[in-house]
């Protein structure tokens, strides 16, 4: 929250430097037809000297028969929203917010665009995933930070009141047993697997961009040098190479910021997060069950221990 009496400044941050890797990735459709929810418009707002502040972003719901409803939410905002979705929605595996960015001086994330950029498309994703759960989408949480109007509001309880759950069933198809609770040493594989992997392909990609700029300096100054009169004897084998490095480092330019890089890193991270949403439905399904057990203890003869 901000401080009390503290007056604080806003400013916009230019989005001509934030070039998302996807450009739908900040407007999401729902699980309504012709419901769109979008993030955009990181604006920074800090205090007169520059100490502490943070990034808002703007949260617009579209609908073609309803209109719009705007609203700004800063990043502890989403986060607080998802803790109380775990509440209104057990058992849902809702997918992760991005981690908080800490550094010595914070203010230096509240000018970068291309952070900023990223984040909202973040937050955008969030937001599709939990505006496409029927259980989440019509809960008063999610409804209350996106400030829909009640006609909406009924229109979306509506569609997902018409919307059937999948049964729950364990891979060994007993109904009504919990489908991750054996699963755990294979989600955490699979979370630190997946998260290695995109690490790993981030890094590669770095390298081919950095040897793409490494090659184009490299081309400059064999044709720097190639002018000097001191080395007539190196002149043409210069030039030569310095012909031939502007075809390299596009083709390394190409191949490290191909699509198919892209989206691969994006679906990694996204699977990444999903297993990491499971490994938290499992923590809080042992918490409950432990709850129950030991209430179970307490009170023997309201909860029959089996076998009783």
């Amino acid at each position: 929250n901000d401080l009390v009496g503290v007056p604080r400044t806003r400013s916009r941050v230019s989005p001509s430097s934030a070039r998302l890797p996807d450009a739908r990735s900040t407007t999401m459709p729902s699980g309504l037809p012709g419901l769109v929810v979008t993030v955009d418009d990181p604006t920074a707002e800090s205090s007169y000297g520059g100490l502490g502040g943070h990034a808002t972003y703007r949260v617009l719901t579209k609908h073609p028969d309803l209109g719009e409803t705007t609203v700004r939410h800063r990043y502890s905002e989403f986060r607080s929203l998802r803790k109380s979705l775990l509440e209104a929605c057990p058992g849902v595996l809702l997918p992760l917010i991005p981690e908080k960015k800490i550094l010595a001086n914070s203010s230096m994330l509240l000018h970068d665009a291309d952070f900023l950029a990223r984040r909202a498309a973040e937050l955008a994703e969030f937001l599709s995933q939990v505006t496409s759960h029927q259980l989440c989408m019509a809960s008063a949480e999610l409804s209350n930070f996106l400030r829909w109007p009640q006609p909406l509001v009924l229109l979306v309880q509506e569609h997902a009141a018409a919307q059937e759950l999948p049964p729950l069933e364990r891979a060994d198809g007993v109904d009504g047993a919990d489908p991750l609770a054996s699963s755990e040493g294979d989600l955490v594989a699979e979370r630190d697997d997946l998260e290695a992997a995109r690490i790993v392909l981030q890094r590669l990609a770095s390298r081919q961009k950095d040897s793409a700029t490494d090659t184009l300096l490299f081309g400059k100054l064999c044709q720097e040098l190639s002018s000097h009169g001191h080395v007539a004897g190196l002149r043409a084998p210069l030039r030569s190479a310095a012909d031939g490095t502007g075809a390299v480092a596009a083709a390394l330019q190409a191949q490290a910021e191909a699509n198919a890089v892209s989206e691969l890193l994006l679906r990694l991270g996204r699977f990444a997060r999903l297993a990491g949403s499971a490994l938290e439905q499992v923590a809080l399904r042992r918490k409950l069950a432990e709850r129950a057990s030991s209430t179970a203890k307490r009170l023997p003869g309201v909860f029959p221990q089996e076998g009783g």
